[in-house]
């Protein structure tokens, strides 16, 4: 936008003034007295005599208040820096003095009479005597630009912007002296007075704002009360035109005042603006035109139309309208404008050769970049394209139907410069949907937008095309770049009569020549293409720097192709006007990077490549040229049959290069002049055996260029193999090499380089081990033609193995270059050419990373076992392994034994070695001490020497298994060297799992017995007991009740085989709740040992007698066991292993009362059962029992029927019944129903020996024999 006037172009905001607040440079009126007509003879002086307020606090509250002019700020109500909020102000600072711009021009000089009484002849009617005084901008004022029919000045929008602001703010200090107070006080009110008075003199309705600051000290304690006096004395509203402020206050607090200063005013300045806009529709209603001050000049020019005022009052109101940021009211009234200037009274009626034309052309360019303005600032991105392409065809069609026509250079540079104007403004609107973050979220990151979807507004029915979209600036700079290479294109054709200066051509040509060409905004021919000998207009720069602009666009979009279409423009501009270390500046980076490669645009490429190429030799840089002469060498790139494709003596000429160039290429930024392959004929081998691969390489150079010669080829390796590399050799024979058309098929055998070949490798530095291996071929290179090298390779090493990269150094006069290709992104599928019966055949690996293989170990011989390992194993079992190594290698091996336990639990049982079969005692192999438990579970790096071939080792080992179920994995590695190949090491592994279960399941069955012993008395009193004692509850004796409980343990046998069981113990872990408890076995106790076949049954009979510690403890107690099982697998093993059972936790009851039922047989009569109910009370009451006994057909009884019986405390009752069975060799249920009476509950019976608990009652077993 720079061909306007920045009045007509820039945004409108709110005029501050700031007077007498700093230093004097900090004035912008400097240089406007001479631009605007009568401002220093007729303009209104603001002044004051007191001195400015200055002071490091002056300098810092200016800094503040400069902080927020928002002249350079983005054309939007977005809040940012700079910005109180949205609100946004034009702050200028003007020292004491101030110059407003008069209202009225000055009356016109007085005339004869005879011209008086002429004009009122003439015209009777319209003219007065007495002249009507106008603004001096005004169409109605002699003497001015505009008269007599002009429509608008950038003057106009200077005075409101730059002369008249809305909010006068002047600074003053205010005096803390005691002593003079009142006397600066009466000064203050005279001076704010008299500002006050000017304003009102210059007819302005400008608000002033009185700001006092305090030099500093402290205040006097009746300040508000002189603030008071101020205000009284000057009139001055408190809340928003007289402010305070101590010069001490901090910065921050500086900021904080200018922000509430700033806020309190904006209301006036927008009812300022608000004001001059009602004032101008008045003015716009009245339909009348004003008459002029002193009439035009008859026969010559007529005044401004009504339709050309109506333009006039639209703009100023849509000004208007911008100063208070109402942009949807402002785009309004520059529509409303606009189509009034474009209509037939206005400019249809201005002839092209009239300078109004372009006024009028000028103004329709401002009044369709403010529509923009206001359109971008809402959002409306579609409807402001709309309205740019509608602004360029209604200028097209003007200009073709009145002007010099669309085909000239001076339409082109308009429209270069209306693309530039889009771009301009989308940057200073900043569309948020074109803002790229300075550092972007990963979380969200996301390509930037390249253009804006339609707003809302438009119609969905409505058919857009592309480029009615919004798109970033970049595309309009690239779509003015364009237009001014046309307007290039035009100016070159101006012929050369046109061309010559004004003062040497004819007055015949200059008239045609005005006639011919549009000038609009750009140079007379003679300045747009003089003759030589002349400045001219440079056209290169101006589309260097506008292609640069839009490059920048392009890429912050990642649009890397639209920049590389540029930056290629720019270097031949260059070219074209010899600047050839400028394009050279430009084209290296470019071709390095070029994305077009990857895409396959080789037209694009050579294009790129031989503008380069020139470059190169014009500046004499031969490493760019040896370069870009090899991608150009080709076939994918089109072929110039102009040019020799000379390879070796690309630098022939150049007498400019002094040091031989060495270049350094990767195969993935160049076209493939000499394409490479590898490949491996396996996709998996082993350490020592050989593997075969081919190498490939293919001239896909043009068919007419020369041969290339190689002079070295190497291959690179990732892992266990070494290096490879080709030397030329021209005298090569032939009886390696089988030939079939242009396929040259070479079987290369590697050999080890000599010690005078070692000093010329590129691995000399390394030892000999690691330096490559050699092969000689003949690696001359015709186009169009394959060599394929056959090589075997021997890994020494296992893991993975992958060619990295083929290197082709080729060795020349003039230059060395070495092409490197890159193989870990080489993913097709390779080519395998082998020898057929026609000759040369290939066929495709099917694997597509052919260029890896996966070299394995070398296949161990060592044979590992554990000749004794059984299926399955027991918890608790001791288990001993022995381990055989065998040497079924062909040669001697040296082994080195590693033994690891590992499991899923955290505890792993310590491993050993036993020295005899057996044997406990265990010792480290290594140090021949006792294992420790850092080693427990792991035997690493035992020597175990030489093995002959089919020799054998075995050594014993053992460990304890845990106690609980689990699996473990025992692993067995073998390291051992050949002597064959002692550089090579060989590893077996073996590994075994071993499941450990529990050999046994048991179930129990509690139940009560009683106990023979009686009773004690709870009348008698032990006095002993009393007494304290200092014994463990272990060492004193038990006076408490005594239970007696029989526990029966049923052992199932678990394991698969049959297990010898020696004994059988029942072990008391806990009693709790202070009771004692012994264990005993009822019947006899196992001796010797017992077979117990999986899946059998084993029960074990135990009694407890449970007494409490004391006769007053109520309390139940638990008794906690563990029942161990020992057993062994045969008679045979040495140790046998016992396996604990736990015991569920058994309750014994103390506080309740149970009743007990026993059966004894009669030995007076045969038949007869006495049937005894023993009824205890444990508690300290006296309890009352209800026994009921029922009849039934089985048996006979003898004894009550029912009855009731009463216990004392810690007492037993026993009630016998004798039963007389009515069947035999059967069960027989007795029913005997005992309530306690006290509580009404009805007591459990339970079964003691030979009984058993059925229902309600209890069974007696009767024999069948009676």
């Amino acid at each position: 936008m720079d061909g306007y006037p920045p009045e007509y172009i820039s945004h409108n905001l709110p005029l501050i003034v700031l007077s007498g607040l700093g230093s004097p440079s900090y004035s912008s009126h400097d240089g406007l007295e001479s631009s605007y007509p009568l401002l220093e003879e007729k303009g209104t002086r603001i002044s004051s005599n007191l001195p400015s307020v200055s002071g490091t606090a002056a300098d810092e509250l200016l800094g503040c208040f400069l902080e927020l002019d928002a002249k350079d700020l983005a054309w939007n109500n977005r809040p940012g820096k700079g910005k109180l909020g949205t609100m946004t102000f034009r702050i200028q600072s003007a020292g004491r003095d101030c110059i407003l711009p008069p209202r009225k021009a000055n009356p016109p000089s007085s005339s004869p009479s005879s011209s008086l009484s002429d004009l009122t002849q003439t015209q009777p009617r319209k003219f007065s005597l007495i002249p009507s005084l106008h603004s001096p901008l005004s169409p109605l004022t002699p003497g001015f630009s505009t008269f007599p029919d002009g429509i608008m000045t950038p003057l106009w929008i200077m005075k409101h912007q730059a002369l008249i602001p809305s909010t006068f703010i002047s600074f003053f200090n205010f005096s803390v002296d005691p002593n003079s107070s009142t006397l600066e006080d009466n000064k203050l009110k005279t001076e704010i007075n008299a500002v006050r008075t000017a304003f009102t003199s210059s007819s302005y309705k400008i608000r002033l704002v009185v700001i006092l600051i305090s030099p500093g000290g402290v205040l006097e304690s009746d300040i508000d009360d002189r603030i008071a006096n101020i205000r009284r004395g000057t009139g001055l509203d408190p809340k928003n035109s007289l402010f305070f402020i101590p010069s001490d206050s901090s910065l921050v607090e500086l900021r904080a005042f200018v922000g509430t200063v700033l806020s309190s005013v904006q209301p006036q300045c927008m009812e300022y603006y608000r004001d001059l806009s009602k004032h101008t529709r008045r003015k716009r209603n009245r339909g009348s035109v004003p008459p002029p001050t002193a009439p035009p000049t008859l026969g010559t020019s007529q005044t401004l139309t009504a339709q050309g005022w109506n333009v006039r009052y639209e703009f100023k109101l849509g000004v208007f309208a911008e100063f208070r940021q109402e942009m949807d009211a402002a785009g309004r009234n520059y529509e409303a404008a606009y189509e009034s200037l474009l209509g037939d009274e206005v400019f249809e009626s201005i002839v092209s050769w009239s300078p109004r034309f372009d006024e009028a052309r000028l103004l329709a360019d401002v009044l369709a970049i403010r529509i923009l303005r206001c359109l971008l600032w809402t959002s409306q991105t579609t409807s402001a394209v709309q309205s740019w392409s509608n602004h360029r065809s209604r200028m097209q069609d003007l200009v073709d139907r009145k002007g010099k026509g669309s085909e000239t250079y001076g339409w082109e540079a308009w429209e270069a410069r209306w693309s530039t104007v889009m771009a301009e403004m989308i940057e200073k609107v900043d569309v948020p949907i074109f803002q790229i973050p300075e550092q972007p979220d990963a979380r969200f990151s996301k390509l930037p937008v390249v253009f804006a979807n339609p707003e809302k507004a438009v119609p969905i029915a409505e058919r857009l095309l592309p480029w009615d979209m919004l798109h970033h600036q970049g595309y309009w700079f690239s779509r003015a770049a364009q237009r001014t290479l046309a307007r290039r294109k035009l100016a070159l054709a101006i012929p050369e009569e046109d061309r010559s200066p004004p003062g040497q051509s004819q007055a015949s040509q200059a008239l045609s020549r005005s006639h011919l060409y549009d000038t609009y905004l750009c140079p007379e021919p003679h300045v747009e293409y003089p003759l030589s000998g002349h400045d001219t207009f440079d056209h290169t720069e101006l589309l260097v720097r506008t292609w640069r602009k839009s490059a920048s666009d392009f890429a912050k979009r990642q649009q890397s192709r639209a920049v590389a279409v540029l930056e290629l423009e720019m270097a031949q501009e260059y070219m074209k006007v010899g600047r050839w270390n400028d394009a050279m500046n430009i084209l290296r980076p470019l071709w390095q990077k070029l994305s077009w490669r990857r895409a396959g645009w080789w037209n694009l490429v050579g294009e790129v490549g031989w503008a380069l190429r020139q470059c190169a030799r014009q500046t004499g840089d031969g490493e760019t040229l040896v370069a870009v002469e090899w991608e150009l060498l080709s076939d994918s790139l089109p072929l110039r049959p102009s040019m020799q494709y000379d390879f070796p003596k690309c630098l022939e000429g150049i007498e400019s290069i002094k040091d031989k160039p060495h270049v350094v290429i990767q195969s993935g930024d160049t076209a493939h002049s000499l394409s490479t392959g590898f490949a491996f004929g396996v996709g998996e081998g082993n350490v020592g055996a050989s593997i075969s691969s081919q190498l490939t390489i293919t001239s896909r150079a043009h068919k007419s260029s020369s041969p290339i010669t190689v002079s070295r080829i190497s291959i690179t390796f990732e892992g266990g193999l070494r290096d490879i590399e080709i030397e030329h050799d021209a005298d090569e024979s032939s009886g390696a090499t089988t030939t079939t058309g242009p396929v040259h098929f070479h079987d290369a055998s590697l050999r080890e380089p000599s010690r005078t070949e070692m000093s010329s490798l590129s691995s000399s530095q390394f030892p000999r081990a690691s330096h490559p291996l050699l092969v000689s071929s003949n690696l001359t290179f015709l186009p169009g033609i394959t060599r394929v090298f056959s090589l075997a390779c021997m890994p020494r090493d296992a893991g993975e193995v992958a060619a990295a990269k083929v290197t082709i150094d080729i060795q020349e006069q003039a230059f060395q270059l070495t092409v490197i290709s890159a193989l870990e992104d080489y993913n097709h599928q390779h080519d395998w050419w082998y020898k057929g019966k026609a000759g040369l055949q290939r066929k495709k690996l099917g694997v597509d990373r052919s260029h890896i293989v996966n070299v394995l170990p070398k296949p161990p011989r060592m044979q590992i076992e554990l000749p004794t390992i059984r299926e399955t194993y027991y918890t608790n079992e001791r288990v001993e392994l022995i381990i055989k190594i065998t040497n079924q290698e062909d040669v001697i091996a040296d082994i080195t034994l590693d033994v690891r336990l590992s499991g899923q639990s955290e505890a792993i049982p310590a491993i050993k070695w036993s020295i005899v079969p057996g044997e406990i005692e265990s010792y480290n192999l290594e140090s021949g001490e006792e294992t420790t438990s850092s080693q427990a579970n792991h035997i690493s790096a035992y020597p175990l020497g030489k093995l002959g071939p089919s020799e054998s080792w075995q050594q014993s080992l053992w460990f304890q298994a845990m106690s609980e179920m689990t699996e473990y994995t025992l692993e067995i590695k073998a390291f051992y060297h050949l002597s064959s190949d002692p550089n090579t090491p060989v590893s077996k592994t073996t590994t075994t799992n071993l499941a450990f279960i529990s050999p046994f399941e048991a179930s129990y069955e509690f139940s009560p017995r009683l106990h023979p012993d009686p009773w004690p008395s709870y009348f008698y009193l032990d006095w002993q007991e009393q007494e304290p004692s200092s014994e463990s509850v272990e060492d004193r004796t038990a006076k408490g009740l005594t239970q007696r409980w029989s526990l029966t343990g049923r052992i199932v046998s678990l394991a698969i085989d049959s297990l010898l069981i020696e004994g059988v113990r029942l072990y008391i872990v806990e009693v709790k709740n202070g009771a004692l408890c012994s264990v005993s076995q009822e019947g006899k106790a196992t001796s010797g040992q017992i077979a117990l076949a999986s899946n059998g049954t084993l029960e074990h009979w135990f009694t407890l007698d449970v007494q409490k510690m004391s006769l007053e403890d109520r309390r139940s107690s638990a008794v906690v066991l563990h029942l161990d099982v020992t057993w062994r697998r045969s008679s045979a093993d040495p140790v046998p292993t016992t396996t604990s059972l736990l015991v569920q936790q058994l309750l014994v009851p103390f506080g309740e009362p149970r009743v007990l039922a026993s059966s004894t047989v009669s030995h007076i009569r045969h038949g007869l059962m006495h049937l005894d109910y023993t009824l205890e009370n444990p508690s300290t009451h006296i309890l009352t029992f209800s026994l009921i006994m029922e009849a039934s057909e089985d048996f006979a009884f003898s004894g009550p029927k029912a009855t009731t019986v009463q216990l004392v405390p810690l007492s037993r009752h026993v009630a016998r019944y004798n039963i007389l069975p009515s069947v035999k060799g059967k069960w027989i249920q007795v029913i005997l129903r005992v309530v306690d009476v006290g509580f009404n509950k009805t007591l459990k019976v339970s079964a003691t020996e030979g009984m058993r608990v059925s229902g309600k009652g209890v069974l007696i077993w009767v024999d069948a024999d009676g």
